[in-house]
C-alpha cells in the first residue's frame, strides 16, 4: 500500500512526496529530520475508494426550436383594501454585522513553519 509524507519545503511551501511501502516513508522522515532539520512531517496512508457510475441524462432544447409561449395570459386577482396588509415601518430581519478584514500571520521568530491545508 502507497503512503504520503507531508513536509514543509525549502522556502516553506508545503511538499509531500509518494512512497511505496512504510518503510520507505519511515526513511523519508529520518533523513528530512536527521540530515534537513524538519520536523514538521505527517505520514498518510494511501488507500483507494471504490466509485460507481450511474447514468445521466441531460435534456436540451435546440437554439433554433423554442418552447411555444402560453397565449392565454393569467387575469390578475384584485384584493379588496381591506385585506391589503400594510408594508411595517421598521425593518423586518436581524442586522448582519460588518465582518472587518483580518491580517495575514505574521512570520514566527523561531523559524517554525506551517504545514497549510496538508496538516492532518
Amino acid at each position: 500500500m502507497e503512503h504520503v509524507v507531508f513536509f514543509p519545503g525549502p522556502d516553506g511551501s508545503p511538499s509531500f512526496r509518494r512512497l511505496s511501502s512504510l518503510d520507505d516513508a519511515v526513511r523519508l522522515v529520518e533523513h528530512l529530520r536527521n540530515v534537513e532539520n524538519v520536523s514538521e512531517v505527517s505520514v498518510h496512508t494511501l488507500s483507494p475508494v471504490p466509485l460507481a457510475f450511474r447514468p445521466y441524462y441531460r435534456v436540451e432544447v435546440p437554439a433554433g426550436e423554442a418552447a411555444p409561449e402560453s397565449p392565454v395570459a393569467p387575469e390578475p386577482v384584485a384584493v379588496p383594501m381591506e385585506a391589503a396588509v400594510p408594508a411595517p415601518s421598521e425593518p423586518v430581519g436581524e442586522q448582519v454585522p460588518v465582518m472587518e478584514p483580518v491580517a495575514e500571520a505574521e512570520p514566527v521568530a523561531s523559524g517554525r513553519r506551517t504545514l497549510g491545508f496538508f496538516a492532518s
